[in-house]
């Protein structure tokens, strides 16, 4: 899919997800040929139905059915985020997006553009979701382990904060080569061959949570 059909495709299938809520089988027909990762979910975030392409990239062989939504999401995206669906849930808004990461079926991350609409039969209150992801697949692909120590992860907050090796070497009580081991060692791992482009990558793969300052790195990726 182009970039700029999947900036159009989240409106387009809100619109039709909204047109077709009254009617359960032109629904379902939807969530099932959308192209798109669909899944309907309750209240409480349960999910009840789901397409074959969710199915397929999230669940793989096991079943979702039943399976809170936050199963599929790496951890940085939890706590704001089920903050947005409690307003979703309760009215106060009609559409959340997000940008997210997706653990992906093979136990590896990805980043999504998350959407999420809900549903009323007939009736003011909300008696369901619809969420969509889209992913984002020229993205790296981040193994599911933890890459980073915690002095690590307190490095690369330094370095995407712009701290220098002095600044740092002094606030964590290392030596000046200690600090620069250090970075080496995430540069590898991350296939950085530089402090920029070592922060860009952390951000790509959600190492580093977007959208936080300071920078925090996601207690998925530490050990």
């Amino acid at each position: 899919m182009s970039q700029a059909l999947m900036e159009r495709a989240p409106q387009e299938i809100v619109d039709r997800t909204r047109s077709a809520q009254l009617h359960a089988d032109a629904y379902r027909s939807l969530l099932e040929r959308s192209g798109i990762c669909m899944a309907s979910v309750d209240l409480t975030l349960r999910i009840e139905e789901a397409n074959e392409q969710f199915r397929r990239d999230l669940g793989g062989s096991g079943d979702i059915v039943g399976r809170d939504l936050f199963d599929f999401l790496g951890l940085d995206s939890q706590p704001h985020l089920r903050r947005q669906f409690v307003g979703l849930v309760e009215g106060r808004c009609e559409r959340i997006a997000e940008r997210v990461l997706g653990v992906r079926a093979g136990n590896y991350l990805l980043p999504a553009q998350l959407t999420a609409v809900s549903v009323r039969d007939r009736s003011p209150v909300v008696s369901g979701l619809v969420v969509m992801l889209q992913w984002d697949e020229s993205a790296p692909r981040t193994a599911r382990h933890k890459v980073l120590t915690d002095l690590d992860a307190r490095i690369l907050q330094g370095v995407a904060m712009g701290m220098s090796t002095v600044n740092l070497a002094a606030k964590l009580y290392l030596s000046r080569q200690g600090v620069e081991y250090h970075v080496a060692t995430m540069m590898k791992k991350l296939k950085a061959p530089n402090r920029a482009a070592l922060v860009s990558r952390a951000y790509s793969m959600g190492v580093l949570n977007a959208g936080t300052w300071p920078p925090q790195v996601s207690p998925e990726f530490i050990k």
